[in-house]
């Protein structure tokens, strides 16, 4: 495994391997973009090139900083992860300490921050001075899903790499090497992974179908004929509160439907469907809605899931989106 194994996001790549070999590599880089689409294995990589025993500017994936990178088991290479919901400031301070020793035995240390928005703000204070002075021998890379909500001093003192969604094709053929899914699930995955392959792997596909079933069942009843009591006993399970990954996740999966039959009623030969292969279904059912209804179900979806975490009547909430959907709403 080398650079040249590392799927998508090639702008990116081509910077990151343009100053490496021009050892310009920053001491402290901030990774950023969705989840799933390789920003910690860039970063492994890259601990990896600079501490490599056969490669220049790359490595090999053989010698035994490689392999022992790859099993967290260099005492060069350090993954900080958050304890329990965040990242504390003992862990930070571990690192500050760390981060100015000298390599017990590769070429540079590096330092692997994950899920850097979860830094408490103590504790994100505590490193200010070490990404803007890190010594040489140290590279300090933080990953996140969410630059935003880590502060500004943190942000301005590192360099910034912007990470793209993955294409459908890209994750296709990810999916086609890792595991042995057919044609029509890696294809289904793809779509619904939006540009996520960490998302894509894990996802159960025959869950993940019986969960859409359920919420076509929801349009359907919201449709020209709608019925309360048919939609009703489609939610039923929503008010669940100890399922809270299956709401999210029905949550998720309406919200794309809803999309569809959006894009069905500007475009009826779309082909930007996340559900594709329902394509035939959901075109009839399309004109059952006005641009309207699919607008205000939407924005009570939302309002449904952010409420959902707080001391929301879920029960309520839920029914609004029905009557929605179903535009009998005032």
């Amino acid at each position: 495994m080398a650079f040249r194994d590392f799927l998508g996001n090639a702008p990116v790549l081509e910077t990151v391997r343009r100053q490496l070999a021009g050892k310009g590599f920053p001491h402290s880089a901030l990774f950023c973009g969705i989840r799933g689409i390789g920003k910690w294995t860039l970063a492994q990589f890259i601990a990896k090139a600079v501490n490599c025993m056969t490669q220049g500017n790359d490595f090999c994936g053989q010698c035994s900083p490689c392999r022992r990178i790859s099993g967290n088991a260099y005492p060069d290479v350090r993954n900080v992860a958050p304890d329990g919901q965040f990242i504390k400031i003992d862990q930070m301070r571990d690192l500050n300490r760390q981060a100015f020793f000298k390599p017990f035995e590769g070429r540079q240390r590096v330092f692997i921050i994950d899920e850097a928005e979860k830094l408490k703000e103590e504790a994100a204070n505590s490193i200010l001075k070490t990404l803007e002075e890190p010594p040489e021998t140290s590279l300090l890379i933080l990953v996140t899903s969410r630059p935003d909500d880590l502060l500004l001093t943190i942000r301005s003192r590192c360099q910034t790499y912007r990470f793209a969604p993955l294409l459908l094709e890209d994750i296709e053929q990810l999916l086609e090497q890792r595991n042995d899914y057919p044609l029509e699930d890696r294809r289904l995955l793809a779509r619904i992974s939006a540009g996520s392959l960490g998302k894509a792997l894990t996802i159960d596909v025959t869950e993940y179908r019986q969960q859409r079933e359920e919420m076509i069942r929801l349009v359907e009843a919201c449709s020209r004929n709608f019925l309360y009591s048919n939609a009703a006993r489609t939610t039923a399970g929503w008010l669940d509160k100890r399922q809270a990954e299956q709401f999210d996740r029905k949550a998720e999966i309406l919200l794309t439907l809803l999309r569809d039959l959006y894009l069905l009623k500007l475009d009826p030969e779309s082909t930007a469907l996340t559900h594709a292969d329902l394509g035939a279904k959901l075109s009839q059912l399309a004109s059952h809605f006005s641009f309207d209804q699919l607008a205000q179900a939407a924005r009570a979806l939302d309002s449904l899931e952010a409420g959902a975490r707080r001391n929301l009547n879920r029960s309520l909430a839920i029914d609004q989106l029905v009557f929605r959907l179903a535009g009998v709403a005032p």
